[in-house]
């Protein structure tokens, strides 16, 4: 009598198990995993979330290493380009809307153009000169250009601007609007025996902002350090100041990005700002 009890009450439990365990009341842990384990099938866990693995981390926050899904910069300046002209990072980084880009990744250091307003007036009489990457003479300065190792040893020094060839006295424009800013406290050291009289503006356009635009070998500067200027404002005149004497006259013209841009040519590997401000000049030429 006793048995059939027991064996009644068994079966009444193992009913209740039964059902419990169909109705989602009762669960098991997958085979081979302990209570304390996670498993990922397919890229994503078992809790539901995505894998932390080249994904995002269980938790849904980006994982070590990303920002937005996307490679972040380290120190505001992942991308590379190599010797070649042109060459970027296969991963375009991002844009201001309409404007210049906003990291170094995927940064073409030939092709970028920023919107600019030109820094001659249309009336001026003018042509192109040396180039961006010309060859210079001189030892380069940390924050400028090298073109390769001379068989010496030495580096090379590349041109980071453009020459525009035009006769003394011209007004200079103002590229973008902005603040006009001392290069001493953002380029070191800098060279006043190169530059002469210099206006250096960074840009506070939405489609440029942090952007710079060197002018150098000015004859007069007409605004002061700190001065809030607005694009085509006259800020000086060209001149042959600096290490232009006894070249043609022109006005050096320089783009800087607000980032820095792993470049390597002839085999030297650089961390600068510079890039060919020629693209950005041509497409605000009107000149007829």
């Amino acid at each position: 009598m006793m048995t059939r009890r027991i064996a009644a009450a068994s079966v009444v439990v193992i009913a209740a198990l039964a059902v419990a365990i169909a109705s989602g009341a009762l669960s098991l842990p997958p085979s081979g995993l302990g209570p304390d384990r996670t498993a990922a099938v397919g890229g994503t866990s078992a809790i539901g979330s995505p894998s932390a693995v080249g994904s995002t981390s269980a938790v849904g926050s980006p994982s070590p290493g990303t920002i937005g899904g996307a490679p972040s910069a380290v120190g505001g300046a992942s991308g590379s380009t190599s010797e070649s002209p042109g060459a970027a990072s296969a991963t375009p980084g991002g844009r201001l809307a309409g404007g210049a880009p906003t990291s170094a990744l995927g940064f073409r250091l030939r092709a970028t153009v920023v919107p600019i307003g030109y820094p001659l007036p249309a009336s001026a009489s003018y042509r192109y000169g040396p180039g961006w990457h010309a060859f210079r003479l001189g030892a380069p300065l940390p924050y400028e250009s090298v073109l390769g190792i001379s068989r010496t040893g030495a580096l090379l020094r590349a041109h980071d601007g453009v020459d525009i060839q035009v006769r003394v006295g011209t007004p200079i424009l103002a590229a973008f609007s902005g603040v006009v800013i001392d290069p001493r406290t953002h380029w070191y050291p800098w060279a006043p025996q190169l530059y002469g009289n210099v206006v250096v503006i960074r840009s506070t356009e939405p489609t440029s902002i942090g952007y710079f635009a060197i002018n150098a070998h000015l004859s007069v500067v007409s605004v002061r350090v700190g001065a809030v200027v607005r694009r085509g404002q006259v800020v000086g005149r060209t001149g042959i100041t600096g290490n232009a004497r006894g070249t043609i006259p022109h006005l050096h013209f320089e783009l800087r990005a607000p980032f820095k841009i792993d470049q390597t040519w002839g085999g030297v590997f650089r961390r600068i700002d510079s890039f060919d401000p020629l693209p950005s000049l041509l497409a605000a030429d009107r000149h007829p």
